[in-house]
């Protein structure tokens, strides 16, 4: 009879001693390198639009929540190289946390196979990516 208790209770130590880390689920759709397309600023009357430009600003998020910066920096909107950089980002809350002289968030979304981000500005500003092979 012990032996078989035994038998029943050693799978299901199995079964939930596996650890089920949160901080290494990503987005499969978000990992990868992006480089920038468009500029979104608005002239302050709400009629801003994503304009196409010419940038080597490029993303590339990895797992456990790392990001590196490629030619740019997220720290403004410039798209003038200014050196590499990496930051950190959350899936759960959809931020990316950028370290220049004072710490701040960039929200991020996936939408229609582009990725936005979006700074915190007065007006409305943005830049969207697209995805590199």
């Amino acid at each position: 009879m012990k032996n078989q208790a035994l038998l029943f209770f050693i799978p299901l130590l199995f079964v939930f001693s596996c650890n089920d880390d949160d901080d290494t689920i990503t987005n499969p759709d978000l990992l990868g390198k992006w480089r920038l397309i468009e500029q979104l600023v608005d002239p302050g009357d709400g009629s801003g639009t994503f304009q196409p430009i010419s940038s080597d600003l490029e993303l590339e998020f990895l797992g456990e929540g790392i990001l590196q910066v490629s030619n740019g920096s997220l720290c403004s909107l410039a798209i003038e190289s200014e050196g590499n950089s990496t930051e950190s980002y959350s899936i759960d809350e959809n931020t990316i946390t950028v370290s220049c002289n004072a710490p701040f968030s960039i929200s991020f979304e996936i939408k229609e196979g582009s990725l936005f981000l979006y700074h915190p500005c007065i007006e409305e500003c943005g830049q969207r990516y697209q995805k590199l092979p």
